[in-house]
């Protein structure tokens, strides 16, 4: 009796666990048929992937400065895949050159004098980018998106084929007090979109 009840225990823990027991089985020899069996287990990962930014080019003139309301800004949109949930959740962190640490996280170079044009960065986790809701990215900083904001379908290929190729949007803005101060120059700086599984 007592050896049963450990059988039916193990038998229990077992099924709790989702774990196959059964090992491969052999067929008989047969004049006819002879059937074998075996178990199929497949583990997919959580896995993240992020395709199809574009560079950022705005030129700031006088016209500019005139009519664009405080600041200049250029929008990248972009396709993040990830299989961690439904919900195609994942992390993501924006890092680059270091700005004035204050208003303007980030920072660009200038070619010819060295000085620094500093901006800010946000992030939406859709493709039309949200400038209320986006986050305000800082270098370091990591913050939680999802695939499915605004009733996006979560990414089902590496390049967001049934969300329209895009999915996730940022957006960098140079303020005009900030261009103002500037030297004349080109200014430039990367930055690194760095995702991964939550």
């Amino acid at each position: 009796m007592k050896k049963s009840v450990l059988f039916a225990a193990a038998a229990l823990a077992a099924m709790a666990s989702g774990t196959a027991n059964a090992a491969p089985t052999d067929g008989v020899l047969s004049d006819t048929a002879s059937t074998g069996t075996l178990d199929v287990n497949v583990t997919v990962v959580p896995m993240v992937s992020i395709r199809g930014l574009d560079d950022v080019s705005l030129t700031i003139d006088a016209a500019t400065i005139a009519s664009n309301f405080g600041s200049t800004s250029g929008i990248s949109q972009f396709c993040v895949f990830s299989n961690a949930d439904a919900a195609g959740s994942y992390k993501v962190t924006v890092n680059g050159n270091a700005g004035d640490g204050l208003g303007n996280p980030y920072g660009l170079n200038g070619a010819a004098t060295g000085t620094q044009l500093n901006h800010t960065v946000g992030y939406y986790d859709a493709a039309a980018y949200n400038s209320i809701a986006a986050d305000f990215m800082r270098p370091g900083l990591q913050f939680s998106m999802e695939n499915t904001r605004d009733g996006q379908a979560r990414a089902t290929d590496l390049d967001c084929t049934n969300a329209g190729g895009q999915n996730s949007s940022l957006r960098v803005t140079v303020r005009n007090s900030e261009a103002l101060a500037a030297l004349a120059d080109t200014y430039t700086g990367t930055l690194s979109v760095v995702v991964a599984v939550p």
